[in-house]
């Protein structure tokens, strides 16, 4: 009986061992600080004189108050207009060929129902031709609003007209935004706000209606955006994130983060917070959104809190070095 007893404790010996030494490998793998008795370390402030400050590029940005964006973040990509070129030009085509043929079709019945100068079968044919022109309009303007949605195919002619010189001028641009599930799709007129890879590249457009094709990949649906002046430089293809409306339910309160502010360690993210001249402390970031402007973040950070904007992964090699390299005898 003592031999069994003996038997489970060693047994339960090595498994809480190997389950405390599993969870020191993780951490190690990690890089997580950890106490002499295992538990995990909060992180330790550091002081960086204001030479080290300047030399390492630190910058400070005080935080402000912000209430919860109602909006769903998004991507959206800048469209190639050839295809819109091209089926425009068919649909011209298509009008001024059934504009001649009706016009003749008008004269043909004239002629005919005034002295019999033009034959019944004249009449006919022009009727014919006339309806064959028609339903060819009908046909690109079908195509038209199968590619680019009602919103382009419904315009007036000399407005459509307008944004396909705009175009061509690169007076502006077309961007597809895509639409989150379960978000409402934007009014046509309404405006959307789209970014680049830049902060300086933020630009609002006008919504012209919706796409009637899915995204074959995230399978959304998508919105069509005008982007006029120095948006419509961006070239073609280029990947875009935006914001879309959810609902008009005001949110919580917060601040937004500087969006170079956040760094990654530890599979978490944080901040670096200015406490004194030269005094700064890494703060954990939880439930942040992105927004066009930085990072959303409910709680955890408070309006005047001054936050590291530029050079936070210079602080974070000073408060964790890298260790120095020795020569063995």
């Amino acid at each position: 009986m003592k031999v069994k007893m003996i038997a489970a404790l060693a047994t339960c010996l090595v498994i809480t061992t190997g389950a405390v030494a599993a969870e020191d490998n993780r951490s190690a793998a990690e890089g997580i600080p950890r106490s002499p008795d295992g538990a995990t370390r909060e992180p330790k402030g550091i002081t960086v004189d204001a030479m080290a400050q300047t030399r390492f590029g630190v910058s400070v940005a005080t935080l402000k108050g912000a209430a919860a964006p109602n909006d769903a973040s998004t991507t959206g990509r800048v469209l190639d207009p050839s295809s819109l070129l091209q089926l425009d030009n068919e649909l011209a085509a298509a009008a001024a060929s059934f504009t001649a043929s009706r016009t003749e079709a008008q004269r043909m019945k004239k002629l005919y129902s005034e002295d019999r100068t033009a034959s019944a079968r004249a009449v006919e044919a022009a009727s014919a031709q006339a309806e064959a022109d028609l339903q060819r309009v009908n046909a690109a303007h079908r195509e038209l609003a199968l590619q680019w949605g009602s919103g382009v195919a419904n315009m007036q002619a000399h407005g459509r007209a307008d944004l396909l010189n705009d175009l061509a001028n690169t007076h502006s641009e077309l961007v597809r935004v895509e639409v989150p599930a379960g978000t409402p799709i934007p009014r046509a007129g309404s405006n959307l706000q789209v970014r680049g890879s830049s902060a300086a590249e933020t630009f609002s457009g006008v919504v012209l209606g919706t796409l009637p094709i899915a995204d074959p990949r995230l399978q959304t649906r998508g919105v069509l955006v005008e982007l006029k002046g120095d948006a419509a430089k961006l070239p073609i293809g280029q990947m875009l994130s935006a914001e879309v409306p959810t609902a008009d339910v005001p949110g919580s309160d917060g601040v937004i983060l500087p969006r170079a502010a956040l760094l990654r360690r530890d599979a978490r993210v944080w901040v670096y917070v200015q406490t004194a001249p030269t005094a700064f402390v890494r703060r954990e970031v939880r439930d942040f959104r992105p927004v066009i402007s930085g990072w959303f973040v409910p709680k955890g950070f408070a309006p005047g809190d001054r936050v590291v904007a530029t050079g936070a992964a210079a602080l974070l090699g000073v408060e964790s070095p890298a260790p120095a390299d020795t020569d063995a005898d």
